[in-house]
């Protein structure tokens, strides 16, 4: 083969290459988020922590008031699970607290979506429905706009997802029960809810194996690291406060009247339900647009109709079951939670399940796209255009 036969065929192989595919939808979705970013954050509260790790410390110096934090010992603490922070720490090495943290949240949010190309590649969904879906998750919910938010709330989300993503690539191609268990804790380590996604994991490791103490060996395997990021948890917020806990109910927000019943209570579920599924635009009659987002969220299927398909899922297969269980177990914190997100566009804590809702969506699509799902999905990434704009660039919410 000469020279000019062996550039054409790794061009060719690069084009068809799941990785090179990823890095350039990466890099469009990337693009995308920064022309419709805030461009900063002033709640950049992983800059300030990175620094502090890099500076040996558990606590901030000097934390400007507008910060939400906990305070021990005269002392101010990030709330928030440290784990986002590995995305921080080598830009403020170089930077230092001057590094913008939305950017970071960008870089993130458009990988998390590459990796996803890859998982649904290794799934053998169709070229045209992970397509789809990948517009979908990056452009079709709230991810977009909580990716170029990229405050301290929304960068935890979208390390989240991150971690989740990649767990799935693992699960779908080598399948490593260690590095599945640790890419999981990486992601509760972001977003405690996340934790709970350990059912759909456990399924997909032991699927397609027949010898029980294989399986036996694998889940343990499994479980074990993942309880080992558990504990890393633990073990930080004891070094910050001296005592193991969640970290939150040391959170100065918990004085408000949302929290009179503590951090988690099913007295705040109805508050929970109506946001997802009642909350709507707030109508000003007097002011184009009309009709704009209300900044305390917006409910799922208004900010995402193609989220209706999930309730066509196909549960015979075992996939969609799985991942419907794991949606429902992260639900359960989450419905119970005191706060419903705060300022918002559609509701955020969703993303702590989006890879599993984007199996089920496809599963409702019986994996096949035609000119009504289609259509579905170009309004979703319509309203989040609309919801993305009106926060970053239009100033109606």
């Amino acid at each position: 083969m000469d020279l000019k036969h062996t550039a054409s065929f790794l061009k060719h192989q690069a084009l068809y290459n799941k990785w090179f595919q990823a890095l350039c939808i990466a890099i469009l979705v990337f693009v995308i988020y920064f022309v419709t970013s805030k461009g900063s954050t002033s709640f950049d509260q992983y800059v300030r922590l990175a620094d502090a790790f890099l500076h040996g410390r558990l606590y901030l110096v000097d934390a400007p008031p507008w910060l939400e934090v906990a305070r021990h010992e005269g002392k101010a603490f990030v709330i928030n699970p440290p784990a986002p922070t590995l995305f921080v720490l080598p830009w403020v090495a170089i930077w230092g607290i001057s590094t913008n943290q939305t950017i970071i949240s960008m870089i993130v949010g458009a990988g998390a979506m590459g990796l996803f190309w890859v998982a649904a590649t290794q799934l053998g969904w169709s070229l045209s429905v992970k397509a789809a879906i990948t517009l979908l998750l990056a452009f079709g919910t709230n991810f977009w706009w909580v990716a170029t938010e990229g405050s301290v709330w929304m960068l935890a989300h979208v390390s989240a997802v991150f971690f989740l993503m990649a767990a799935l690539v693992e699960t779908t191609g080598r399948n490593r029960p260690w590095l599945i268990g640790l890419l999981v804790g990486l992601a509760g380590l972001s977003r405690l809810p996340t934790f709970l996604a350990f059912p759909f994991f456990a399924y997909t490791i032991a699927r397609g194996e027949e010898d029980r103490q294989i399986i036996i060996r694998r889940l343990v395997t499994f479980g074990l690291a993942l309880g080992a990021m558990g504990g890393v948890y633990l073990l930080y917020t004891y070094g910050e406060y001296g005592t193991f806990s969640l970290g939150y109910e040391r959170g100065e927000f918990l004085e408000g009247s949302r929290f009179s019943k503590g951090l988690f209570d099913i007295s705040y579920i109805p508050d929970q339900i109506n946001t997802i599924f009642f909350s709507r635009p707030v109508f000003d009659g007097d002011h184009f647009p009309y009709f704009k987002p209300s900044n305390m969220g917006l409910g799922l299927f208004f900010t995402t109709p193609a989220l209706l398909y999930m309730f066509s899922a196909r549960l015979k297969e075992r996939l969609s079951l799985a991942a419907l269980a794991a949606l429902l177990l992260i639900s359960i914190p989450i419905l119970t939670y005191g706060a419903t997100g705060f300022s918002q566009f559609g509701y955020r804590f969703s993303l702590d399940f989006l890879p599993f809702m984007a199996i089920l969506v496809a599963s409702g699509m019986h994996h096949r796209l035609d000119r009504l799902k289609i259509a579905v999905i170009i309004l979703s990434c319509a309203i989040n255009l609309w919801g993305t704009l009106a926060f970053h660039k239009l100033h109606w919410a």
